[in-house]
């Protein structure tokens, strides 16, 4: 199935994204829906570096490990759509779709030919849950939708061959320490798409070939220097800063504890803005026994 959202609507053009920057891609895909004019629908295939990238309403103290996260130097990102949680490393293939929306919400009109193209390429991937794809009920896929200006967004992700042991490392959340009014991810259990394929390609391969599935007759369009370089701007000046990605994050307190000379410690903390207010600590009647 090619992608052509609604009937009657104008033909779909390919923009074409190879960096590999997760702020930088937030950046393009921001910039697209919101300057890059257009009648057609567009597609984007795109893949990052390891990262993680929080809903634009999430708490990401509480979805990421965030000491794992800076010991393995994978970023954070948070992203304009809401949803939840997701892991990106370069074996996960991102699609995004801009199109004319139609005053609904309606997932099944996006994800329908991504179903089909997966199929065609001999996955046996089907809908699942409101805004998943899975294989033989494992999830493949997540998506979200932002609309704004007659326009809405959807993108999504595809598990190809991402390194699953860091997905669950860094983005399953440590959500029941947590008190906050952020949207919590709902986590379902995952599996890679390349094990289900008969010589299975690599991740570029694949992603070209389902590029192919959805769009092998668009136009492609480079974005020249000049939206380049505005790109870069809003990655510095939003996607790379503690504001967009820490700071939104709603108020939040947390309570854990740890272990200090024999003893378990308790500790709460409040925070606001991604930065801790007030701070206790409780070691009474927390003594280990021998």
């Amino acid at each position: 199935m090619r992608l052509s959202m609604r009937e009657g609507e104008a033909a779909v053009i390919y923009i074409e994204n190879n960096a590999h920057d997760p702020a930088f891609n937030q950046a393009f895909e921001e910039y697209v829906f919101e300057r890059v004019a257009s009648e057609e629908t567009i597609l984007m295939l795109w893949r990052n570096a390891p990262a993680v990238v929080c809903g634009c309403y999430q708490n990401a103290f509480a979805e990421v490990d965030m000491l794992r996260a800076a010991e393995r130097g994978v970023a954070v990102i948070r992203r304009i759509s809401g949803g939840g949680t997701v892991y990106h490393d370069l074996g996960n293939v991102n699609y995004s779709v801009i199109a004319p929306a139609d005053g609904a919400v309606d997932y099944a009109r996006f994800i329908a030919p991504v179903v089909e193209a997966l199929n065609d390429l001999g996955v046996p991937a089907a809908m699942n849950r409101t805004c998943d794809i899975a294989v033989n009920g494992l999830k493949v896929s997540g998506s979200a939708q932002k609309t704004a200006k007659g326009r809405v967004l959807h993108h999504g992700t595809l598990l190809y061959d991402t390194d699953l042991k860091a997905l669950h490392a860094l983005a399953d959340g440590r959500r029941g320490k947590f008190a906050s009014k952020g949207i919590q991810s709902t986590p379902w259990p995952v599996a890679n798409m390349r094990a289900h394929l008969k010589d299975a390609p690599d991740t570029a391969e694949f992603a070209a070939r389902l590029r192919d599935r959805l769009a092998g007759n668009a136009e492609t369009l480079r974005l020249d220097e000049s939206a380049l370089s505005e790109i870069r701007k809003l990655a510095a000046e939003k996607y790379e800063t503690w504001d967009w990605t820490f700071a939104r994050s709603p108020a939040f307190s947390c309570e854990t504890d740890f272990t200090m000379n024999g003893a378990r410690v308790g500790l709460r903390y409040a925070a606001r803005r991604g930065v801790i207010e007030t701070i206790a600590f409780d070691a009474k009647n927390r003594r280990i026994p021998r």
